[in-house]
Formats: C-alpha cells, sequence, structure tokens
C-alpha cells in the first residue's frame, strides 16, 4: 500500500487478519517495512500487523522532524480506524514510539537498541578534541564522520538535515510508558549503549533480556528475539 505525506510517497503494508490487536513494527534509521520479518511471520497468525517504511536514507524534498514521523504513523493509524497499538521497534523507531504514545493508546511495547535517552552534545564532543584545526570543520560533518561515518556521508543534504534534527531531539522525557515493556538488548551495543537499557528497564520497570550482541542483536540473536516476543505478548 502507499500513502502520500510530506510530498513522500510512503510504503507500508497492513495485514488485517480480523483479530483483536494490530502490532506496528516501527524500524531503526535506515531500515525499511522489512526489518522484522522474521518475526512478522511468526505472529500474522495471532495479530493483525502493520509494517510502515519510514523515509530515513531515502531522498526526500523536505526535512523531517520527530513529530513528522509521527504524525505520518498516527494518519496512518487513523486511515485504518487502530485506536490501540502493540508495538515492536528498534533504535530510532523507539523515538517514535516515545512520542506517538502522547496520542495513541499503546497496550505493550517491545524495544529492542531503543535510541533517544541521550542528546548528542555537539560543542562539547568538538572542545574535547582539543584540535584548532578540527574547529575550522563543519562542525557537523566533523561530529557525524567520526559517529556513523559511511551512513552519514552517503545522505543528500536534505537527509542530512534531517538526520541532524533526529538524533539532536533528547526524549529522555518521555521514555516513561504505562504498559507493559519488554526491552532485549546487545551488551556489546555501541550505538545504544547497555547503561540505556538498564535506565528505560528502572523507569518503566520492565523485562529486560540482555545477550552477547551488538546494535542488531534482534537480528543476530532472532529465535530468542521472537521466542521472547511471544512470550511476551501471550502473558
Amino acid at each position: 500500500m502507499n500513502f502520500i505525506f510530506k510530498q513522500e510517497i510512503i510504503n507500508y503494508d497492513f495485514c488485517f487478519n480480523q483479530k483483536k490487536n494490530t502490532i506496528l513494527f516501527l524500524h531503526g534509521w535506515g531500515g525499511n517495512k522489512d526489518s522484522f520479518l522474521s518475526s512478522q511471520k511468526l505472529l500474522t497468525n495471532n495479530f493483525n500487523l502493520l509494517n510502515v517504511t519510514m523515509p530515513t536514507v531515502q531522498p526526500t524534498n523536505e526535512t523531517w522532524t520527530l513529530m513528522d514521523y509521527t504524525k505520518l504513523i498516527m494518519n496512518i493509524l487513523k486511515m485504518h480506524n487502530i485506536k490501540s497499538i502493540i508495538i515492536i521497534c528498534h533504535s530510532f523507531g523507539f523515538r517514535v514510539a516515545s512520542i506517538l504514545k502522547e496520542f495513541v493508546t499503546i497496550d505493550k511495547i517491545v524495544v529492542t537498541a531503543g535510541a533517544g535517552i541521550k542528546k548528542i552534545n555537539l560543542y562539547k564532543k568538538i572542545e574535547n578534541e582539543n584540535n584548532s584545526l578540527l574547529l575550522k570543520q563543519n562542525k557537523f560533518e566533523y561530529l557525524y564522520d567520526k559517529i556513523v561515518s559511511s551512513e552519514y556521508k552517503n545522505l543528500n543534504d536534505t537527509n542530512k538535515t534531517t538526520f541532524k534534527n533526529i538524533v539532536n531531539t533528547n526524549t529522555k522525557n518521555f521514555i516513561k510508558f504505562t504498559c507493559p515493556m519488554l526491552l532485549f538488548w546487545g551488551k556489546r551495543d555501541k550505538a545504544t549503549k547497555y547503561k540505556f537499557a538498564k535506565y528505560i528497564q528502572r523507569k518503566n520497570k520492565a523485562k529486560l533480556i540482555s545477550v552477547n550482541s551488538d546494535h542488531f542483536a534482534y537480528l543476530n540473536e532472532s529465535a530468542l528475539f521472537n521466542n521472547s516476543i511471544i512470550e511476551f505478548l501471550c502473558q
């Protein structure tokens, strides 16, 4: 299915299986509606499934903010008359979920490598280098070259601005949910560190499953991840 939002063609799948509950999948930065494909195959018989490709690295006509991504999801939910949802999200998807919960009823949420807790302090990062030559560079170019080199370099100018908008938005004050939460985290995650998982766990009294993996623990340990989801959703 296609949906027009902010002059972009948004591709999404809504599998309505005449079930009571709908699962919304929110992928990470650079992901798409198939990012949770293995999980979707296991859940399709028991839930309605909504998978949206949010434009992140794809060339766009306009810059986006976190609220734009949230409004995109809200519009699709409204179009299908979905009042409440279960969310399964990765990284950037957790940023969207954190704002989305202010407008939509969330029954349960599964978070893997959730981003948004720490706002990047751009100028402090550069000052710590104590290198006058670096200070003469474009500050954003320098910081993102250090953090996400190839990912950032491959974006066009519009998408680079979108990326800056997202990573400089601190959603720390929005990570407290009222619904049951399951966390699935890699202890070797360098992008969203394990200490962030512990912080989210304390805030939400969430169940935390940790594995010896990186930022993509849900893919590297897919069998455990999927089994954990099924057990959590059936409670």
